[in-house]
């Protein structure tokens, strides 16, 4: 258990509320798709308009906080319903563990039927469950099970919004490129860092480098406004309602597999949403007689 003295806390509750002042009134210096290029963006403007060679579709997975069951519902719709190997992935905060888990061709069955329980197995032991044990309990689990070349596979095909910790001239950053499985979980949870949530520290720290929630400064990471396919637990339910559920981190498998239901649920009841996927609907097996 974490502990901190009020002047502390007041101190970094401060720093967060004029960081995030900061990124919503101001124009951000964003990385082209191609590193190296720097773009005069606001911070939540598209750009990036050509996909990677090999690539014919994006799929992008929003911010989502602990509704990022509902993208894992969404992401095992769509790995069971589509050949997605012609796809790459973005993701921002909790959105980039679904972009990297299907960018890796990991199942999203198993990892809601064996990794996950077991993550709340672990997160049940620690006296504040969920808050500052997250990350934790995640990366135990995932190294646990993860093929040990994910990291390879999933370089080039996971864009990864983050954002680079400072007040003066905030910008977004990409990445797409991992060393090792550990470095590619790190990676995420630097996209996902709200102060104290996944772990009792303020900044993630990755390469040497500061940052925090890589939402702040691009939520809905895209390619292309028009093309990406755009994932969010917000576009199908009751906005804010389900936002400020969003915050709620629960230890329980049941609560976390409904919305991984409800997930699934709404990306099966709107196939108009996956249109450009369809070219790449797997073929139903034919039964023999």
């Amino acid at each position: 258990m974490f502990i901190f003295s009020k002047k502390k806390i007041l101190k970094n509750l401060l720093v967060l509320v004029l960081m995030v002042l900061a990124l919503s009134n101001s124009h951000a210096s964003q990385e082209s798709f191609l590193e190296g290029t720097p773009l005069k963006v606001r911070v939540s403007a598209p750009s990036h308009k050509t996909l990677p060679e090999g690539f014919e579709e994006s799929i992008s997975f929003s911010g989502a906080a602990f509704y990022f069951y509902f993208h894992l519902g969404v992401a095992a719709h769509l790995q069971e319903t589509y050949d997605l190997s012609k796809a790459c992935f973005l993701g921002a905060s909790s959105g980039c563990f679904p972009a990297f888990l299907l960018a890796a061709n990991i199942s999203i069955k198993e990892i809601i039927e064996i990794w996950m329980p077991e993550v709340c197995s672990l997160l049940q032991d620690k006296p504040t469950g969920v808050y500052g044990n997250f990350e934790e309990a995640i990366t135990k689990v995932c190294l646990k099970y993860m093929p040990t070349d994910s990291y390879k596979i999933t370089n080039g095909r996971v864009f990864m919004s983050l954002t680079p910790a400072r007040l003066r001239c905030p910008y977004n950053k990409r990445t797409a490129t991992f060393t090792s499985n550990e470095h590619l979980i790190n990676t995420a949870f630097a996209s996902c860092q709200i102060p104290f949530i996944n772990n009792p520290r303020f900044f993630y720290y990755l390469n040497g480098k500061k940052y925090l929630d890589g939402a702040f400064t691009d939520y809905q990471p895209v390619i292309d406004a028009t093309n990406t396919i755009k994932v969010s637990p917000y576009m199908w339910s009751k906005g804010w309602f389900t936002f400020l559920g969003s915050l709620y981190g629960s230890v329980s498998p049941e609560h976390n597999l409904k919305i991984y239901r409800d997930g699934y649920k709404h990306a099966a009841a709107n196939p108009d949403h996956w249109l450009g996927l369809e070219k790449f609907r797997k073929k139903p097996l034919i039964s023999r007689l």
